[in-house]
């Protein structure tokens, strides 16, 4: 992608030096596509927002089981989490999911292709000040979807992890990336910080469970349409070559009540 497309709040230092490891499942991708799915048929207009819920050893992170979230809106019109109504449900999950023990590793939204934008800023700053400072932010690109990317074995998302760069240093460093990189560790010294984004590279991981679980759900609907209703099942019944008129019902029943004169002796 040309720089000249790129978001304002993608890091300039574009490859990750974390050492982070995304490891993402499936069920994750089903979850965010019922909800952006569900979001979309009901014509709902505030932001698609969800939590990721997984293990993180190290700096290996799973991605095993999202759910969605209700926002609300905060001072100056910022998104954000309904903290209490947040709370409760991830305590619920916790409660669920004890063995392995799960945590909130990052969350989901939907984003252009060139990045996150502004208004995902105040929400991302919640999560790593009130839960994880390595949060991880899981953006769902649609325009991608519509554009049949799928089609090319890549999947419509990018994963993105958050750094504070110094405002001053990422204008210097705009045309140069070793700029960049030898003004990393004087970032503080030269003027405030301001979040940015990173992409993170992920790989797609599952168990046999969950795989067959995954690949039943995906195919439910199909053999959902394959279920005769009770309509059709009913017409089945009085199929014209099943059918028969009283009169040869009558007639068959006679024919075998009667006996040859064998049988009579």
């Amino acid at each position: 992608m040309p720089d000249s497309e790129r978001s304002s709040l993608i890091s300039v230092h574009k490859s990750s030096d974390s050492g982070l490891q995304i490891h993402l499942h499936p069920l994750v991708l089903l979850t965010v596509s019922d909800h952006i799915t569900r979001h979309s048929l009901r014509r709902r207009e505030e932001p698609i927002v969800g939590a990721l819920l997984g293990q993180q050893n190290g700096r290996d992170i799973t991605l095993e089981h999202a759910f969605e979230c209700q926002v609300v809106e905060g001072e100056q019109g910022a998104i954000l989490l309904h903290q209490a109504w947040f709370q409760d449900r991830l305590q619920q999950y916790k409660d669920v999911h004890k063995e392995p023990a799960l945590e909130l590793v990052g969350w989901f939204t939907t984003a252009p292709i060139n990045g996150p934008e502004v208004y995902h800023v105040p929400i991302h700053q919640q999560i790593i000040h009130d839960y994880n400072e390595t949060a991880v932010l899981l953006a769902f690109h649609p325009t991608e979807v519509l554009a049949g990317a799928s089609q090319s074995g890549r999947l419509p998302l990018t994963i993105y992890e958050s750094v504070y760069e110094s405002t001053q240093n990422a204008g210097k460093a705009a045309n140069n990336e070793a700029e960049a990189d030898r003004s990393m560790d004087i970032d503080v010294a030269e003027g405030p910080l301001d979040l940015r984004f990173r992409e993170l590279p992920y790989s797609v991981e599952t168990g046999e469970a969950e795989m067959i679980g995954v690949d039943f759900v995906a195919r439910g609907g199909g053999n959902a349409t394959n279920i005769d209703s009770p309509a059709k099942q009913k017409g089945k019944e009085k199929s014209p070559k099943d059918s028969k008129s009283p009169q040869q019902e009558s007639k068959t029943l006679n024919d075998t009540s009667l006996l040859s004169p064998e049988d009579e002796e």
